[in-house]
């Protein structure tokens, strides 16, 4: 599959996957990938992760594992209150809050 075709599913599935699974703690989510070797996503968050932050990402990626087969899986939960013009945005934002 080419990077092209592996950015389209990639970020349809990510659209998907995040139907229902955005709470008001979260700022913003980049993701990123390397081909189909590995997936990572970061959750901005406007105060310290916890537990249930951590199984919400879970279940953000094990959806786009389901549709794309990636190696590896980095999840992140990043309390962070800088301008989202100083955050890593890896490949793309899949969602931001207006603030």
């Amino acid at each position: 599959m080419e990077e092209i075709e592996i950015r389209k599913e990639f970020l349809i599935s990510i659209q998907r996957a995040l139907l229902g699974m955005i709470y008001p703690s979260i700022r913003s989510i980049a993701v990123g990938f390397e081909g189909l070797k590995k997936m990572k996503i970061i959750y901005y968050l406007d105060r310290e992760p916890n537990e249930d932050d951590y199984e919400n990402i879970s279940e953000v990626t094990t959806e786009v594992c389901a549709d794309l087969s990636f190696s590896e899986v980095e999840e992140l939960c990043v309390f962070t209150n800088k301008p989202f013009s100083e955050l890593d945005k890896l490949v793309t934002w899949v969602y931001m809050r207006k603030e």
